[in-house]
């Protein structure tokens, strides 16, 4: 139940970066956030032709945006435990 709080933020419009500079909002419900990320690798991936550095990119980029959910999620956690 806490995570579910932690993550909720749509109202406050939190987000997370990718490098190419497009953000993601972050979602109450765990797996459509995974599906959120997905999809954005998947972009990011149509344009590569190589699989070896497609494996690569997608790991990289899944890494850094489930990096920054959790960062997000203990500040947002930290924020409502200060109230």
């Amino acid at each position: 139940m806490t995570n579910r709080k932690v993550i909720s933020s749509q109202k406050s419009k939190d987000t997370v970066k990718c490098e190419c500079g497009e953000e993601i909002i972050l979602l109450s419900d765990e797996k459509a956030m995974g599906e959120a990320i997905e999809a954005h690798v998947a972009v990011h991936l149509e344009t590569l032709k190589d699989n070896e550095r497609k494996s690569t990119k997608a790991e990289s980029l899944r890494d850094s945006l489930i990096a920054q959910v959790f960062a997000k999620a203990i500040q947002l956690q930290n924020d409502e435990s200060n109230r």
